[in-house]
């Protein structure tokens, strides 16, 4: 009996250590296919708008959060995220100001101004693609989550770098269910000559949204979020170029 229960305990062990050597074989091989595709990021050239600044606040929170700030503090850290892997960055402000200067005028003039630099500055660093950073205020505040939004009449490859995005954001902050939208109409996203699209980062009239973009260690991992999004979208243009498989390329 003793024998018997000696041998059944080492054959649950040897299951176990079995499991848990598939379990690490599984991180490692999902370690390495996300290295490979971070490294589709290395020397492209990738703009980040953060939306609004200067006189412009944007939507203010039920906590007293204003977008322009949670719209900065987020594209700071994916750039730096960006820049780590080896992409060029351009962000079109690092800074709380907008870009409309000395402009003479009110608020309306100072914001046309502002977005016609802020297109030009993009323009003219040949980015390969450009994300605008927003955030998002609703009547009710019930809606929640991060979405990512696309103009679908512009370049073809606006709806798959929404995808990416938008997979990543579910996936990685746990706090969205939000689809991809090409209902947006906005002006950078308009008249910059690259593939983009304004990522939304939640809504500031939803107090756990609310909370959470306020919060540094979620900014971090929604910056992380995109920036994993964007790499998947430059690993998928590179097997589309080139003809590699999916499988092939790890991913």
């Amino acid at each position: 009996m003793r024998t018997s229960r000696r041998w059944l305990l080492i054959v649950l062990l040897g299951g176990l250590g079995l499991l848990a050597g598939t379990r690490w074989l599984a991180s490692q091989v999902q370690a390495r296919q996300l290295a490979l595709v971070l490294g589709s990021v290395r020397g492209r050239v990738i703009a980040l708008d953060p939306g609004h600044g200067g006189i412009d606040p944007g939507a203010i929170g039920v906590n007293g959060l204003t977008e322009d700030a949670v719209n900065l503090a987020v594209s700071q850290r994916l750039a730096a995220l960006l820049a780590q892997a080896g992409a060029v960055v351009v962000l079109t402000r690092a800074e709380t100001t907008d870009l409309a200067g000395a402009t003479p005028g009110g608020p309306s003039a100072r914001k046309r101004v502002d977005l016609r630099a802020r297109v030009s500055t993009v323009n003219l660093s040949g980015a390969d693609v450009i994300v605008s950073i927003h955030a998002n205020r609703f009547g009710n505040p019930a809606e929640r989550g991060a979405q990512t939004f696309y103009n679908p009449h512009r370049f073809p490859q606006n709806r798959l770098l929404a995808e990416m995005i938008q997979r990543q954001l579910q996936a990685i902050t746990g706090e969205t269910r939000r689809k991809i939208s090409e209902h947006i109409d906005h002006y950078v996203l308009n008249h910059t000559d690259m593939p983009g699209v304004t990522v939304e980062l939640g809504f500031l009239s939803n107090p756990r949204d609310a909370a959470l973009l306020g919060d540094p260690a979620y900014q971090q991992r929604i910056a992380y979020a995109i920036f994993v999004g964007l790499a998947h979208y430059f690993a998928a243009v590179d097997r589309a170029e080139t003809g590699v498989p999916a499988a092939s390329a790890g991913v």
